[in-house]
Order: structure tokens, then C-alpha cells, then sequence
């Protein structure tokens, strides 16, 4: 497995800023600010301030989008979820209309839907939670955009597509695009349910598993929710590895934090199958490393968002199969949804 370490250091260098930069200005949820700042840097950065202005605007739009339902739709819980499962089928079907803006699509469907779930489970908290989200979205997505623009401005490189290509939605079967949509809606609307914990992060992480699945004709969800699952088992492991060192020292603290960014990352910048892996390892880490906002052992709450990440790709799977044979298809094993379609992936999230 070759690995690409020069953009591996390159991307781990920008989200241990970003992340830094989140604890110094002691934003509540810190990791946002990492898991932001992987994702510009997985775009190409031969366009930086597109790729980073385009997320920070999709954001913010989708934030007060997500305001003005609650508003709406105070205390009515039938059409908060309603609009829940609405925002999720709105964000998969986007993703592969709008190509080049899909990301930003799916980060201001993700605003919204925040906002409508603080709404059903702590609805007193909604603004300082909100605040905290454009606070830590800007800090990462800014920062990364800024120093991104600085390494390439005299360079026209362009890196961190991998293997995954965008898809166009005349790429994908009809019936199949309308499949995606509903099991996104229907998860979505299922995760405060199903989780039964209640927690808002573990919440959020069964949303956005499914909402980065469900993207592409079938072998690509197969791709995508394997190199999840498995990215998500090595970033946790690693995480909870790091947490449970119970480092006290910021220096070894970040230190540590930045090599193993720089391992994951090396794999995300790769082009074999499983490089997507290495985003998810990255993400999966990053919140785990962050989780107490610094270097303070919380293994609990770190299992709690991987465990929400879980919940997510497997209910993903079951209720897509469930549409499929609502659908009229005969499906008996997985290879015959693979062979459904053939193509790529999408743009890494």
C-alpha cells in the first residue's frame, strides 16, 4: 500500500492549526474545527478559496434555513421531523445534481438539520449550540482555506481526489437516486429514535454516516460504507489509544495528535481502494482526540460518537435493502445491488 506522505503532512499540519486555533479560542466543540478543515483539505486545493468559501456559505445559508423552520414549526413534532427527513433527501439528491457545489450542499443541509434536532432535544440550547457550530465551521474551513492558498498560490497543483470521482446524477439509475433519498430521510428521521441515548452528537453521527454513504450507484454506497466503517474502527482505535495515554503535557499532547494526523492522512491522500478509509480514520480520530477539548482522558465520550458513526452505516445498508425490495427488486445478496450500476464515487467528505 503506498502511501502519500508529502500531502499527508501537508493536511496534517492544517487540521492540527485548525484544531489549536479552536482550543486557544475555546470553542465548545473543537473538533468541528479538525473535521472542517479535513474537508477542505480534501478538496483541490489549486482552488482554495472556492472549495472554502462555498462550504462556509452553505453553512451559514443552511443555518438560518434550519432557524426559520424551527420557528415554524415550534412544537409541532409531526413537521420538525417532517422537515428533517425533507433536509436529508434534499442533501443526497443534491449531492449528485449539483457537483460542484455538493459539499456545500451537504454542510448547509447538516446546519439546518442541527438546528431541527436541538429543537426536539434541547431546544434552550439552540443558539449557543448553533453560535458554537458557524464559530467552529469558520475557524476550521478559514484557517484551512488560508493556508491552503498560501502553499499553492505560486503552484498550480491540485491534489486529494484520490481514487473517488464526481458523480453526475445522469450517471445513476432513477429508480436508485429515488431509493437513496428515501432511506436518507427515513434514517434521518429514525436516529433520535434509534439512538436511544439521546446524545445530539451521537445523533448528528448517524446522519452524516448516512448522508455520506448514500451517494452513487450501489458499489459506491458498498465502497463507501466498508471504507467508513473500516476508516472509523482504525481512527476510533487509534483515538481511544491516544485518550486513554491520559497525556498531560500539551507539547506531547499535540505532538502525538499531529503524528498520527500525519498517518491517516497519508493514507487519505493515497489512490488505492481504501484511501477513503483514511478520511474516515482522520475524522473518527479527530473527534475522539478532541472530545474533551484537549488533553483530558473522556473514553466515554468518545465511544458514544463512534458508536453513532456505526449505527449509521448499518442502518444505511439495512433500510436501502428494505427500499430496494419495496421497489419491485429482486435482491438476494448484495453482489445483485452492485451490479445494478457501475462507476465511481463521489468527492470525498
Amino acid at each position: 500500500m503506498k502511501l502519500d506522505y508529502y500531502n499527508g503532512f501537508r493536511t496534517a499540519l492544517i487540521i492540527t492549526l485548525a484544531s489549536v486555533l479552536a482550543l486557544v479560542l475555546d470553542v465548545d466543540d473543537p473538533w468541528w474545527s479538525g473535521m472542517l478543515a479535513l474537508t477542505v483539505a480534501n478538496a483541490n486545493w489549486s482552488n482554495a478559496w472556492f472549495q472554502g468559501g462555498q462550504r462556509i456559505i452553505g453553512i451559514y445559508i443552511g443555518m438560518i434555513v434550519g432557524y426559520l423552520f424551527v420557528i415554524l414549526f415550534k412544537d409541532v413534532p409531526i413537521l420538525q421531523m417532517a422537515s428533517i427527513g425533507g433536509l436529508a433527501a434534499l442533501a443526497v439528491y443534491k449531492r449528485l445534481a449539483s457537483p460542484d457545489y455538493n459539499i456545500a450542499w451537504l454542510l448547509g443541509t447538516i446546519s439546518a438539520m442541527l438546528a431541527l434536532y436541538i429543537s426536539v432535544v434541547e431546544v434552550d440550547q439552540l443558539f449557543s449550540i448553533m453560535t458554537d457550530w458557524g464559530a467552529a465551521a469558520t475557524i476550521g474551513i478559514g484557517s484551512a482555506t488560508i493556508v491552503m492558498y498560501s502553499l499553492t498560490k505560486d503552484s498550480p497543483i491540485g491534489i486529494g481526489a484520490g481514487p473517488i470521482t464526481i458523480r453526475q446524477l445522469d450517471d445513476v439509475e432513477r429508480s436508485w437516486v429515488t431509493a437513496l433519498c428515501i432511506t436518507a430521510a427515513v434514517v434521518s428521521v429514525l436516529a433520535p429514535i434509534v439512538y436511544v441515548g439521546h446524545d445530539l452528537v451521537a445523533m448528528l453521527q448517524i446522519t452524516i454516516t448516512t448522508l455520506i454513504v448514500l451517494y452513487g450507484p450501489a458499489e459506491d454506497v458498498k465502497k463507501l460504507a466498508l471504507n467508513r466503517m473500516a476508516g472509523c474502527l482504525l481512527g476510533g482505535g487509534l483515538g481511544l489509544l491516544f485518550v486513554a495515554l491520559g497525556l498531560e503535557t500539551f507539547f506531547w499532547w499535540l505532538a502525538i495528535y499531529a503524528g498520527t494526523l500525519f498517518l491517516v492522512c497519508s493514507l487519505h491522500h493515497s489512490t488505492n481502494y481504501w484511501a477513503y478509509s483514511g478520511t474516515q480514520a482522520g475524522y473518527a480520530f479527530i473527534v475522539a482526540a478532541l472530545a474533551s477539548a484537549g488533553p483530558v482522558n473522556d473514553i466515554e465520550g468518545v465511544l458514544d460518537r463512534l458508536v453513532g458513526i456505526y449505527i449509521g452505516a448499518f442502518l444505511s445498508i439495512a433500510v436501502l435493502f428494505a427500499v430496494r425490495v419495496w421497489q419491485g427488486r429482486q435482491v438476494h445478496d448484495i453482489k445483485r445491488l452492485v451490479s445494478e450500476s457501475e462507476g465511481g464515487t463521489g468527492d470525498r467528505v
